[in-house]
């Protein structure tokens, strides 16, 4: 896929136009004044779980959010290898096992949330801090336990009838479903990468300009009860950033058929990641289209040109609504 690649730069002048050794790189003055590939601190629970009853309000704010159906939630579903005993040839040797976890009480719960979202409860007392894997769908992020093995997050569904699972540190895994049918209302888009690689999803809704209001990026995350309104795009950034070796991602929704929005892929250089060899993932939840996917492969510019911004503008397919 050919790839429309701008560089903008954050320092504090007026833009100024220049042909760079990459095709298809200029500079842009506009941007944010400050960016970090390190993920602020925040809540790992963001979305209230979607209520059975009849008044179906978004935390007593008197905003409507969309009805779902009284989804019974069954126990935690773990992966059991079942070994039966067949005729191999002496030289094959059998697949290797996750070592088991003797004595340790595993579980998962996925509850719906609203926003078309699922809170995940993992419980592993037996690992306390331990680095475990999230997978869902095609995304991928890393998290650590608490010190008493535990973690509630929520994370944005990318399918209706939606399966999560958590890999633990043996390479063993436990499964949990979660219905969410609220999807259809909602369009997403995600970028996942390892380290701090300086990848970021920026979405301007309603013709904003980079450090307006209506700019959503990881530093201006936009607001869930707007997002549950149809007023405006909410960013989640998954993952936790505390090692270079961490899957991260950002995950962007905004309300099907209703928001002006213009999204890019941005990559901040830094330290990290200048001249050297980028990769990154991106996939698209869109009612309008089918899901797409792309895979990223770009070398960074030199150490020089740190701080700013390389822009691809063409990775995420943009609604095209007529503002009201």
């Amino acid at each position: 896929m050919k790839l429309n690649v701008k560089m903008r730069s954050v320092a504090i002048a007026a833009a100024t136009l220049s042909v760079a050794a990459m095709a298809g790189v200029f500079l842009q003055g506009s941007g944010p004044s400050q960016a970090s590939a390190v993920a602020p601190e925040k809540s790992k629970l963001v979305a209230p779980v979607v209520q059975s009853s009849a008044s179906n309000s978004f935390e007593g704010l008197g905003v409507a959010i969309p009805r779902d159906q009284d989804i019974p939630v069954g126990l935690p579903v773990q992966t059991v290898a079942l070994d039966v005993a067949v005729d191999v040839p002496t030289a094959q040797m059998p697949n290797e096992e996750p070592a088991p976890l003797l004595g340790c009480d595993v579980a998962l719960r996925a509850v719906p949330a609203v926003a078309a979202m699922v809170n995940l409860h993992i419980s592993a007392d037996c690992l306390p801090n331990a680095r475990i894997r999230i997978e869902h769908a095609d995304l991928r992020f890393s998290e650590f336990l608490d010190d008493f093995g535990k973690l509630e997050i929520t994370v944005p569904a990318l399918e209706i009838d939606a399966r999560f699972s958590v890999v633990l540190p043996n390479g063993s895994l436990v499964n949990a479903v979660a219905h969410v049918p609220d999807l259809e209302l909602y369009n997403r888009v995600a970028m996942q990468w390892m380290g701090e690689s300086g990848l970021q999803i920026h979405a301007r809704e309603n013709t904003a300009d980079y450090g307006d209001k209506g700019h959503v990026w990881f530093e201006n995350q936009g607001d869930l009860i707007n997002l549950v309104s149809g007023k405006g795009g909410f960013l989640m950034r998954m993952g936790d950033a505390s090692t270079e070796w961490s899957l991260m991602a950002d995950v962007y929704t905004y309300p099907a058929g209703k928001l002006p929005v213009f999204m890019t892929a941005e990559i901040e250089v830094n330290g990290a990641n200048c001249d050297r060899l980028v990769k990154a993932t991106t996939l698209q939840v869109d009612q309008a289209i089918s899901g797409q996917s792309h895979t990223l492969e770009l070398t960074m510019p030199e150490c020089g040109a740190t701080g700013d911004f390389l822009v691809l503008k063409n990775l995420f397919q943009n609604p095209t609504i007529a503002q009201q």
